[in-house]
């Protein structure tokens, strides 16, 4: 579903949201909507490319580690562009139902550590992480847990 906004300066802001099982079935349908907001918005292929490792990253992690096994609850992933109050850039937001969990307490991967020496799991958030400008956690009553991911945009002029 894709829907215009307009912001409260007047900027109307691209919005694509879906919900859908927390099963990995439905991932291309998730990550075909960041490749559309990428094409509409003309984002450069580097960033879409990190969008979609974001995006399948984040919801990877809800589908494996949120509801318990066997079950499957809802998910949702939210695509804004966001024009005012700093630069140019996408947020996603990813809400689920299930138990509460802050990926964002996950301890920094040391990336330089020999495989061995390194503790299982964790590199999705890392990449996270290193491909995003902010993220923040939230488990609100209603909406669950709720991800905000930022990624700032290369400037239309620079195309």
């Amino acid at each position: 579903m894709t829907e215009q906004r307009i912001s409260p300066l007047g900027l109307a802001s691209a919005l694509d949201r879906i919900t859908c099982g927390a099963e990995l079935a439905n991932l291309p349908a998730l990550l075909a909507m960041v490749a559309a907001m990428c094409s509409r918005e003309l984002i450069d292929e580097q960033t879409c490319h990190d969008l979609r490792l974001i995006a399948e990253e984040a919801c990877v992690n809800v589908m494996h580690h949120a509801y318990p096994v066997g079950q499957v609850g809802p998910l949702t992933l939210e695509l804004r562009i966001v024009h005012q109050r700093g630069p140019r850039r996408i947020v996603l937001t990813l809400e689920d139902q299930g138990k509460p969990f802050d990926p964002l307490t996950v301890a920094p991967v040391d990336a330089t550590a020999v495989l061995q020496a390194r503790a299982p799991g964790g590199l999705g958030v890392h990449l996270i992480r290193e491909l995003s400008d902010r993220q923040h956690y939230q488990c609100r009553p209603r909406r669950g847990n709720v991800l905000t991911i930022e990624k700032y945009l290369v400037p239309l002029a620079s195309y």
